[in-house]
């Protein structure tokens, strides 16, 4: 489920929890960028994207609009977001399937090390039978 990676990957960057009932400026940066990439990348609806975090649709609706009016002005934030997608972006490119199943970031990165564990293994193998 992608939707908890995107969490997780927005949560490690900030190091905070965006579900916490808080107005400051950094968790609500945060939770705005967090509603854009789900948005991005999940087909799920406004309703159940603010569900994961405990807001409604019209919040996500509203953060929606507000984020692309902040990066205009306010370059830290960009660049935040840019990492941010970037980071999820690799990790589709790695294995878009597994990225759609996997339900925890910890989880994909593990199966992807051992996708490469077993790739070098047999790398390592086709070369000591061609020698």
């Amino acid at each position: 489920m992608s939707i908890q990676i995107i969490k997780e990957v927005v949560e490690q960057h900030f190091d905070i929890d965006i579900t916490k009932d808080t107005r400051k400026r950094h968790y609500v940066e945060a939770r705005a960028m967090y509603f854009n990439l789900a948005r991005d990348y999940t087909r799920m609806s406004l309703s159940v994207i603010g569900k994961t975090v405990y807001r409604d649709h019209t919040t996500v609706l509203y953060f929606l609009k507000q984020l692309r009016d902040w990066m205009l002005h306010d370059f830290r934030l960009k660049q935040d977001y840019d990492t941010i997608n970037k980071r999820i972006q690799d990790a589709i490119h790695a294995n878009p399937e597994e990225f759609k199943t996997a339900v925890t970031l910890e989880g994909f990165y593990e199966t992807q090390y051992k996708r490469l564990k077993e790739l070098t293994e047999q790398i390592n193998q086709d070369q000591l039978t061609i020698s």
